[in-house]
This record gives C-alpha cells, structure tokens and sequence, in this order.
C-alpha cells in the first residue's frame, strides 16, 4: 500500500474537506483518504497496482479544486492563502466604500448631519458596483459552490452564493421593475458588500490566526538543511539536500547546522542535540559517534558518512510523522466532518422556511422583511466554526508534542491516549535504562581505581554492554587508562590482555574462576548477585584481585512518572525477564502488577485480555519483542531509543527515549480532547442560538455575517490556549 500528500487549494470550510475525502474513498484502489483544512493538505493511501497518483489528482480537479504536485511547506501554504486572501479583500473594500458610505443613511443611531455625496444614492451606480462583487469578487464563490452541487453536495459558498445571489437578483428587480420609485431602502447591494466584505475579511483573519497554530510546526521545518557540503573528488561542493545519498561524506564546520544521519568518520565538536534529547547542555561527538540532522556543531568540525538517503533522516521522519498525524483524524473530527456535509442544505431549508412563515404567517410582514430575516438566517449558519473545531486543535498539539520528542503517527491515537485507563510497560529499556552500569567495585589489595583501571585498559576493546559500561564508568571517573597487547576475546567467558606487563582477565565466574587463580591469599569471597544483577570477576597474573558488579537500573524519573499516571490509569510490567529481578524493578517504581517470563506472544495476549475486560489499553515498549504487544494495545507507545520494529508499530513514538515524555503525551491528549469538546460545543450553542433569533427576526443580516466572521475567530483562539501547555508544562 502507497502514500500519497498533496497541496489541495480552493477548500473553504469543513464540508469542502468531507467533500474530497468522500470523492477520494470512492475511487478503486484508495484505501483511504484524509483531508486537513487546517493544512490544506490530503494524506491517501492507496494500491498502485489499481490507481496512481495522477489519477487522484485528477479527481480532485474534479471535484473542483486543485492538486499542487509540489507539497509545500504549511509556512508556504499559508503564507500563499493570506496573499490570495489580502488582494480580493482588498477589492472588495474599494468596492464597498460608496456602498457603506450610503448605508450610514439608514442606521437610526447615528446623527443625521453626516454628510453623504448624493451620487452615492444613486441605485444605478450601486447596482455596477453590487455587480463588480458579486461576479468578479464573488467568482471564486460561485466556483465552489457549483462544484459542490455538482457532487450533490454543499459547502459554505453555498451559503455565501445563495444570500448574496438572493439580495443581489432581489434588488436588481425591484430596479428595474419600478424604476424612478424605488427607494434605497428597499436595495440590498450594501448587504451584497456587507457579506463578501466581511466573510473575506473573516477568513483572512481566520487564516492568520491558523498560522499562529502552525509557528511550532513551522519550527521544525526551519530545521530542514537546504544544502549539503560534501566531500567528491575534486574537493568540497555544495549539493541540494534532497540530493546526498547513502554513503556520501558531508562536511560540517563549527556554527553550522548537521545536515545528514550518519558515523563521523574524522574530527570532534560539542554538538547541540536539543532537538532530539531536550538536554541544552552540548555533547561531545568525534569519530565512531552518531550524528543527527537537525543538530548544531558548535564548534570543531565533523565529516560524516551518511548512513540513509537526505528524505530517510531521523528529522524527515519525525515531520512526516507529524503531517500524518494532523491529516489522520480522530473519531470524533470525522462526526464533525459528516455533520457540517448535511449542515449546509439543513440551513437553506431554515431560511427558506423563514422566509415562507414570514410572509404567510406574520400579520403585515413585507416581501422585504421576509427577505432580510431569510438572509440572516443564511449568513448566521456558516459550518466554519464548526469545520475548525478539531483541524486547528490537532495541527497545534501534534506540533507541540514533537517540540517535546512525543510523535504521534495519527490523530485517533491522540483520541485514544486521553482515554486510557490501562498502562503496561516492559521492563528493559523502558522501565529501566536498557544498559548496564557499574554499581559496585570490590578490590582485595588496591585502591579500587587501580582495579578499574586495569579493568577498562582490557574492555575498551569490546563491544559488550558490560565491557562498555565498565569504560564509561573509568572515563567519568577521570581513571588514567593504559596501553595493552595481546588482547583477545573469549565468547560467553570474558577479555583477557597485557596491561602494564601484567595479565588481566575480566569475566564471568565460571571462566575466571575455572583455572589456578588464588584465592584464599586475598580474602576475597565468592559475589552472589542480587535480583537484576551481574559480577564479573578480575584477575591480575592469576591473582584474583576483585569483583565488579552491574545492574540494570531503575531509569532516575521512573518512581515519579508512575506516581503521576497511576492518578488516572491502573499501571502493571510485562517482561520477558525473570521474577525476581522484574519484581524487583517493579517495587522501585511502585507498580504492584507484575507478569514475568512472558513470550512476545503471551505479553500480547495479556494486553488483548485487558481490552476483553474493557479497558483502554496502552503498552510501552521498546524492543524487537514487544511489537506484537504494541499492534494490540489501543495505543502503542514506542521509547525512541529501542529498536525499529517497534517504533514502526508503535502509534505514539518518544524520540526522546524518556518516560516523561508518556506522562507529557498523556496531558497534551487530554487537553487536546477536551479543547476539541470546546469548540464543537461552542459551534453548536452558537448556531443553536443564532439561527433561532435570526428566524425570529432579532438579527439584521449585517450583524448575522459579523457573527458568523466572530464565531470562527473565536473557535481559533479557543484551539490557541493549547499553547499554554508548552510553558505550564504537564499539570
């Protein structure tokens, strides 16, 4: 199954959106289809022996708008609807100038002295400028409204073409068929220009309150690495990024940004991997280390040999990951998407009825009154609000959550997280760091550093995870570590070598004790490890000199983490480990479940007993093994720093492999979740409301169109207040 994301231009509200989705899922071949307004983007996935690309973008030209071949940046995007929007806005208020001036006449609060020119009352020249906006301003309107009843379907240009068309034909009759004695009061073109100039209006400010939605996202893009230095044979040469390919060396100098994933192969710098970690103090990086793009050099230089093509790098995922996320909606923004679809035509049956009760039931009432309480009914009832209820909350969280290191591969998965009730960790390398370290140094006749010293001088030449914790534990201890000859490894036994003309040999027990070594000189005594624990013994020149012991240890915000979550979901460990050391690990972070010894199979089947029972479940896992686990839980939660299948089927991923970044995930869902109840209640409270008032006639059609401009406004800043969450952190 392929992917496909495309630029979609001309939508104007949710039913648009709805729209091109409904279209798109017809087709043979598309599994399914996405469309994000607040992006203006489509996400489909689709089998491309049955369809292709060219064929989706020809249907959605068919439905009536526009698939851009480029994808754009939303920055660009957005940047591009508020040009579009400035210049007809811009029109239309030049437009309506002598047609608003003339209106002044008619507003009862306002002193009677103002001065109008005459030539502004004159119905002929309102009746060109009416006709200036309705068809060149107004095309684009009528343009989406036809093709949305060509699809037997309606949108919010439907609304708009409906009212304005209404006043404008209404207008244009009473003119020519009492010409000489019709009044300007009984005229609609300044409704004509209160409409267009104030839905236009309306959805420029609108769209610049969705590029504050899209600041964060708009972040990570900037962190995209235009050109690349890389090393060819005639030198040092810049290429565009999408053009380095695996195996290519980049050269990055100090100040600059890293612009591949890969192993430096030659040089040193202090790195800035804030992006990826959160830490802002720099880490050293020289040869043999990884490199990450989107990370700053700041100082020395690096040349890297890139391990993955410039679209595969950790940060090209992670802003994939995030479109995605924003283009895959939750359950609850689809119900939005099917209810605004029938909202439109539910709405022009409102005002045709207005209308009708109007002129048949009320005593007195004129043709115009009729008209004008019609008109507000239209103009009050736009979908807008309700359309981006979800879009703008979504865009703005799933962007946070990145910022934070927390991926969500889609929307439902945002939904679900705010609903659980049921968290299951593995243990290694989620609850517990994943790597060995160096708990205890037991020396017979010498300062422990000597031990380690002679220790580290052996393992340094070993890619164990026990050897290398035994180095990391010298180098932070600043121990002075020698040359050594003759190394060799023994599989399953340990590392023996010369260092300082004295053998060494550091190993299990049962290879190290096996041959002649003393033992009684030293008074040293067997090490029995404790629950989770590993003894390596070492000796020098056939002396058993001293013990080393290694644990996998708790990770530091564990304890506090599980404290947090327990609040609101009952939390248990399934581990393929042991019991002992898993409950041992369990009752340093206060988790009372324990299920030890478990297959991959059978931790994926607790976790389908769990949803049996009821619960909304979330596994967090990190290994190979614990992907069968994820696919089944509700919510598969992948540490960032375990292997890939994981992370591939994981739906949250933590790229910054730390638990607090599940806590985080868990606050930003149900902020988002309820945001999103917020706006849809709104949009429906304010229509509830509205509609009824404007039937009744309580509403004058140019207050109606302010309104409904208000009320999409308010739905963003509403979505806005989400941004809190990135300086109040979780709460």
């Amino acid at each position: 199954m392929d992917t496909l994301r495309l630029q979609v231009t001309g939508m104007t509200c949710a039913a648009c959106s709805a729209r091109i989705e409904k279209g798109l899922g017809r087709m043979s071949g598309v599994r399914s289809a996405s469309v994000n307004m607040a992006t203006a983007q489509a996400f489909v996935q689709y089998d491309s022996q049955v369809t292709g690309e060219a064929d989706i973008r020809r249907k959605i030209e068919q439905l009536g708008y526009g698939a851009a071949e480029q994808v754009d940046s939303p920055q660009k995007a957005h940047e591009s609807e508020v040009r579009a929007l400035r210049g007809k806005l811009a029109v239309s208020v030049a437009v309506s100038v002598p047609l608003f001036w003339a209106m002044l006449a008619h507003l009862a609060f306002l002193p009677s002295q103002i001065w109008i020119p005459a030539i502004f009352f004159n119905p002929y020249l309102q009746l060109g400028l009416a006709t200036v906006l309705q068809f060149y301003v107004g095309y684009s309107f009528y343009r989406g409204a036809y093709q949305a009843l060509k699809q037997r379907s309606a949108n919010m240009d439907a609304l708009v073409v409906l009212s304005t068309s209404v006043a404008y034909f209404y207008s244009h009759y009473k003119l020519l068929s009492f010409p000489g004695t019709v009044s300007h009061d009984q005229l609609y073109f300044d409704a004509i220009a209160m409409i267009m100039t104030v839905v236009l209006l309306g959805k420029l400010l609108e769209a610049k309150a969705k590029g504050r939605a899209l600041k964060d996202l708009n972040e990570l893009y900037g962190l995209q690495i235009r050109f690349v230095r890389v090393m060819r044979e005639q030198g040092e040469e810049w290429i565009p990024a999408g053009e380095l390919r695996r195996g290519e060396q980049a050269v990055v100098l100090a100040g600059e940004w890293i612009s591949a994933d890969g192993r430096i192969v030659s040089g040193a710098a202090e790195v800035d991997e804030s992006l990826l970690t959160g830490e802002s103090v720099p880490v050293l990086r020289q040869k043999g280390d990884y490199a990450y793009s989107g990370t700053r050099c700041l100082n020395g230089s690096l040349r890297i040999r890139a391990e993955c093509d410039a679209g595969e790098t950790r940060l090209s995922r992670m802003i994939a990951m995030v479109e995605e996320a924003q283009s895959l909606k939750p359950t609850i923004a689809r119900k939005v998407d099917r209810a605004a679809a029938v909202f439109v035509p539910a709405m022009a049956l409102c005002a045709a009825a207005t209308y009708v009760g109007w002129t048949l039931l009320a005593d007195g009432a004129s043709a115009d009154m009729a008209l004008r309480y019609a008109l507000a009914v239209l103009l009050i009832a736009c979908p807008c609000a309700l359309g981006l209820a979800a879009p703008v909350s979504i865009l703005i969280a799933t962007a946070l959550a990145a910022k934070r290191g927390i991926l969500f591969k889609h929307g439902s998965a945002m939904e679900t997280l705010a609903k659980a009730d049921r968290i299951l960790f593995d243990k290694t390398g989620t609850l517990t760091e994943g790597k060995p370290r160096l708990i205890g140094v037991q020396s017979a006749g010498h300062p422990n550093a000597y031990l380690l010293k002679m220790a580290a001088a052996i393992e340094r030449h070993s890619a164990h995870p026990l050897a290398q914790a035994i180095v990391r534990e010298a180098e932070r201890l600043r121990v002075l570590i020698p040359e050594t000859t003759d190394v060799r490894e023994v599989p399953g036994g340990g590392m023996q070598g010369m260092a300082e003309n004295r053998q060494i040999r550091v190993g299990h027990p049962r290879w190290v004790l096996g041959g002649d070594v003393v033992l009684a000189e030293t008074g040293m005594k067997h090490e029995t490890a404790g629950p989770g624990e590993t003894v390596l013994y070492v000796t020098v020149d056939g002396r058993l000199e001293g013990a080393l012991t290694f644990a996998d240890t708790l990770r530091e915000e564990a304890s506090a983490i599980a404290r947090e979550l327990e609040r609101t979901a009952s939390l248990g460990i399934v581990t393929g480990d042991q019991p002992e050391p898993a409950n041992e690990i369990a009752r340093q972070a206060g988790i009372r479940d324990v299920h030890a010894a478990c297959t991959p199979d059978r931790k994926a089947a607790i976790v389908e007993e769990a949803r049996r029972s009821g619960r909304v479940v979330v596994f967090v896992g990190d290994g190979s093994n614990d992907a069968a686990a994820l696919a089944t839980a509700d919510v598969g939660v992948a540490m960032g720093g375990g292997a890939g299948a994981a992370m591939q089927t994981g739906d949250v991923v933590l790229t910054r492999d730390r638990l607090s970044g599940l806590a985080d995930a868990v606050v930003i869902s149900r902020a988002t979740l309820r945001n999103i109840r917020q706006n849809i209640g709104f949009a429906v409270a304010y229509n509830t409301a509205a509609v009824p008032l404007a039937a009744l006639g309580f509403l004058d059609p140019r207050i109606a169109c302010t309104g409904m401009a208000a009320s999409s406004l308010l739905v963003v800043a509403n979505a806005l207040r989400l941004r809190r969450l990135a300086a109040g952190g979780r709460g």
